[in-house]
């Protein structure tokens, strides 16, 4: 049983990815793919699976919740609690209209620009700085709709194109706002910042123009050779009116309340100023107090202002049922692999064939990219494989961050390809075209960023 216990395994996982393709609720699929996995390891002999510091139950049986347990009293107390802060301060910063202030902000100096395509390039850029706070792909999608895609459409660019240029936007997300860098970070086991100053930033920088310069060409290209671009869908006017009054009637420091955590923690680490160090939670409450106070200022209303305060806990309460709750699951399943001895096989194959750590990671992005073009989420993937990362890592004498990058950039990069992908289907929506339309304008463009977002991981790291 020992000896094939990593076939069956592997079974498990296949059968894991057929549910995700077949639209199953994944964290329902995860919890009872890691209780298969680990029942699998207690089958083939193993006599413990509590983490390092966790007591068991005293029953092997037990011991199966006993690990969920454990694990996700680990996750909620570390990655979980970061991820639940940064959630809630997004949503408050949506509430009072500061990200709505902030992109309005940024787009003023876009209108100077005389190229229509270039203008195109530099939204595709534009959004990738707003993803520093804006952290999801739908929600930056539905943000730019209403703001940039009027104006696109407006010069000339056609609709299709426009809707693709907004919909691959977020093809990174960073730390230390988006709860998947953050869970990067952590299962690698560096701070955050660290995580975005040190590995991301160096190769999201190239990987983010070149993706730019390339949708420029292409989009001009196939805009060029396809005439029927399709009908613009009208928009909801009552959307495009609240978001356009509410950001016209705020003062323009409003836009700067988003990046008050950023700048805190750009400030007081361990790189910058040493002998004050915050960590992105305490950075987020006081952007949050913060936020409160200015607003309340501004509008000197006590009771609007504190019930607008409190889509903090509202944004939290959505991030434990949309991510924080998956992480829990994931992490099951992650020790299921290990203790059923598939990630040592795996490590073991890689090894004899002479993948090395980087070959390994190009295969497992492979496995996350097939995923995610098939589900248009990356994010049951990437949660599911990440907490491997460090295991595998170590199996080569390897940065377990580097691993978990190129997993990150794997489930996000071809996040714009899968025509099921929410947020594809929202930019098309709004550009009257099928996402099918959209996704053939978005391919080239993200797998030729995710080429060199890959490459510069393997030469710089």
């Amino acid at each position: 049983m020992h000896d094939i216990m990593p076939y069956l395994a592997l079974l498990v996982v296949i059968l894991t990815g057929v549910g995700i393709v077949k639209k199953l609720q994944v964290n329902i699929l995860l919890l009872f793919a890691g209780i298969a996995l680990n029942l699998i390891a207690i089958l083939g002999g193993v006599t413990d699976l509590m983490p390092k510091g966790a007591h068991g139950t005293g029953f092997i049986g037990f011991d199966l919740f006993g690990l969920l347990s454990a694990l996700s009293r680990h996750q909620a107390a570390t990655t979980g609690f970061i991820i639940l802060v940064a959630g809630g301060f997004a949503a408050y910063m949506d509430q009072i209209g500061a990200t709505d202030k902030l992109v309005a902000v940024c787009l003023k100096p876009l209108q100077r620009l005389r190229n229509p395509y270039l203008i195109m390039g530099a939204v595709f850029i534009l959004g990738n700085f707003l993803g520093l706070v804006v952290t999801s792909a739908a929600g930056m999608a539905m943000l730019l709709a209403v703001s940039v895609y009027p104006l696109l459409i407006g010069i000339g660019i056609s609709g299709v194109a426009a809707a693709a240029v907004i919909g691959s936007v977020l093809v990174i997300s960073y730390a230390p706002s988006s709860a998947i860098a953050v869970l990067s970070a952590h299962t690698a086991g560096v701070d955050p910042m660290t995580y975005l100053i040190q590995y991301q930033l160096p190769v999201a920088i190239p990987a983010i123009l070149v993706t730019a310069v390339v949708h420029v060409i292409v989009q001009n290209y196939l805009d060029k050779r396809d005439k029927a671009t399709g009908s613009l869908l009208s928009i909801d006017p009552k959307v495009v009116e609240e978001k356009t009054r509410r950001a016209a009637n705020l003062p323009g420091y409003y836009a700067l309340l988003p990046l008050v955590p950023l700048v805190l923690l750009f400030i007081f680490n361990k790189m910058v100023y040493k002998t004050v160090v915050l960590d992105v939670a305490i950075a987020m409450f006081i952007g949050w107090v913060f936020g409160i106070l200015v607003d309340l200022l501004h509008r000197r209303n006590l009771q609007a202002c504190f019930q607008d305060g409190f889509a903090m806990f509202k944004g939290m309460g959505h991030m434990m049922q949309s991510v924080v709750g998956l992480i829990f699951v994931a992490a099951l399943f992650a020790d299921g692999l290990k203790n059923a001895g598939l990630v040592g096989l795996m490590i073991d194959a890689a090894k004899s064939a002479g993948f090395g750590m980087m070959g390994t990671g190009l295969v497992l992005s492979a496995v996350i990219g097939i995923v995610t073009v098939l589900t248009g989420s990356g994010v049951a993937s990437f949660t599911g494989l990440v907490p491997i990362a460090p295991t595998v890592a170590a199996g080569f004498g390897g940065d377990p961050t580097v691993l978990a990058m190129m997993l990150q950039l794997a489930s996000e990069f071809l996040r714009p390809v899968s025509p099921v992908a929410g947020v594809i289907i929202i930019v098309a929506g709004f550009a009257g075209v099928s996402p099918l339309a959209v996704v053939r304008r978005t391919w080239i463009p993200c797998f030729a960023g995710l080429i060199v977002a890959l490459a510069a991981t393997v030469i710089l790291f």
